[in-house]
């Protein structure tokens, strides 16, 4: 590495340590725990203890500014990161041209930007989310044609080197330069050394076209690296937990607090609960008398990711529909929050619709903020409700089988409206996802190319699942329904 790129990477590197110190300087003083003063900032345990740890990475500016305002800094950690933040700037631009090119994300938002290594060797950071706690991906990049294949120019003997065979999740980069600017594409690691393996020692790694580092394909890495290295470090005990909490199966109502999965990370609580909230609609769906209506939390691209790479959301989709009948299901997403999401968590919530719609759903979108806070639940328009809530309640989830005259009468109500004030309403799948594209500001065109084109060769080839609670069935169906949904329109 050049000695500019090292003293710049040391200024970095102290500017982010003294943020760090000082964040938990002022939470000692106050006598806080980090679950103390989690609670107090609406973040996650995890990641408030993070911004205390210089190699987790800058925390976010809408972190510090909480922390900043309830530990009474009055200024000073907005101030450092800043500071830090000034480093990182410089440190950005002096980068070889190819690799600036690469980072298609600010940092602290969901995308991915690199963090430092030479020229081959980089770590690409997968930053931190309201509940991911952020990832490192191994990377290495190499120079790369483009004659309609890219072909990366790669080592001899690569197929057999150890960042190949390393176990856990990497990217292998291939770069492309032109007239018209440089290009990324990534290929995952464990994809590439099939590729290469027995190859002849002059092969260059073929890498799809559909593996271009955008938007689409960023954002599906950020969801899988975050969901997929957390759930890797609590297989064991999220185990457990499964086995300790069995016996909540049994009863129709119940509401499982943080602090019995207190050692989990939010991601596994979030696996949890949402596992929990699947199988008691499943045990419970035939006490509805007629045709359900769906009222679903996920208001991000964050949170509804998980339909799309939770391995038992795929399959409670495939059981939970099926029949003649033509279920809805409403997301409360109000302007406010579209404007504060990225445009890689804008895509991951429009493929989560798509995959609801390629199942038969009709979606409602409700833009009104006042619908935000009701509960996740299931209502058949009668007398029959299921409570399953896991975004956003106060515990791993609350689930309930009720009864009462009012709650049902505002279930009535909310599902009703959403339907009659659908910001997507339409008469057809892809009406619905094209005004959804509009209302989250995406590029309906390009999001259907890139569409058609990931489906084809399947997101596994760029974000292979390590955990085995993960699986891409998810997004590639939605991308592949968005791709021939618009087809089928343009033949209609």
């Amino acid at each position: 590495m050049p000695q500019d790129d090292v003293t710049e990477d040391v200024v970095l590197g102290a500017a982010v340590t003294r943020l760090a110190e000082e964040i938990r300087r002022l939470r000692v003083a106050a006598g806080l725990s980090h679950a103390q003063l989690a609670v107090k900032v609406g973040y996650s345990r995890e990641y408030v203890r993070r911004a205390e740890s210089p190699v987790k990475g800058l925390p976010s500016a809408e972190l510090t500014h909480a922390l900043d305002r309830e530990l009474g800094a009055g200024g000073a950690l907005l101030a450092l990161r800043e500071e830090a933040e000034a480093a990182r700037r410089t440190r950005r631009r002096s980068r070889p041209r190819a690799l600036a090119g690469m980072t298609t994300a600010k940092a602290g938002v969901p995308g991915l930007a690199h963090d430092s290594g030479t020229e081959n060797n980089l770590v690409v950071q997968a930053p931190p989310g309201r509940f991911f706690a952020g990832a490192s991906i191994a990377a290495k990049a190499f120079p790369a044609s483009d004659n309609g294949r890219v072909l990366a120019t790669v080592p001899e003997g690569f197929g057999e080197s150890s960042f190949l065979r390393r176990p856990r999740r990497g990217l292998v980069i291939g770069i492309t330069e032109n007239e018209h600017g440089v290009s990324s594409f990534g290929l995952d690691t464990r994809h590439a050394r099939r590729r290469l393996t027995g190859a002849l020692e002059e092969t260059r790694l073929l890498i799809s076209r559909a593996y271009a580092l955008d938007d689409l394909t960023l954002g599906i890495l950020w969801s899988m690296a975050n969901l997929d290295e957390a759930l890797l470090d609590d297989d064991t005990t999220l185990a457990e937990c499964r086995g300790q909490l069995a016996v909540y199966e049994q009863l129709p109502r119940s509401a499982a607090g943080r602090d019995i999965a207190a050692d989990l990370a939010p991601v596994s609580q979030m696996w949890l609960g949402s596992q929990f909230c699947a199988n008691h609609i499943l045990r419970n769906s035939d006490k509805l008398t007629a045709t359900p209506s769906y009222w679903t939390r996920e208001q991000r691209g964050e949170e509804a990711s998980t339909w799309l790479l939770f391995a038992h959301k795929y399959a409670y989709l495939q059981q939970s529909t099926g029949t003649d009948t033509t279920p809805t299901r409403a997301f409360c997403v109000p302007p406010s929050t579209v404007a504060a999401s990225a445009k890689p968590e804008r895509i991951l919530l429009l493929l989560a619709v798509a995959l609801m719609e390629s199942f038969g759903i009709t979606v409602d979108i409700c833009s009104e903020p006042e619908y935000a806070a009701l509960p996740g639940f299931v209502f058949d328009g009668h007398r029959h409700a299921i409570v399953a809530n896991w975004v956003g309640a106060d515990g791993i989830w609350q689930v309930d089988v009720p009864d009462t005259t009012p709650l049902l009468r505002e279930f009535a109500d909310a599902t009703g409206y959403a339907h009659a004030h659908s910001v997507i309403a339409a008469e057809t799948p892809v009406a619905r996802l094209r005004a959804l594209a509009a209302y989250l500001d995406l590029d309906w065109r390009w999001l259907v190319r890139r569409c058609h084109e990931l489906g084809e060769y399947g997101s596994a080839g760029i974000a292979q699942p390590r955990s085995r609670l993960l699986s891409t069935d998810g997004v590639d169906q939605a991308c592949r329904f968005v791709a021939s949904a618009d087809r089928a329109n343009q033949l209609a």
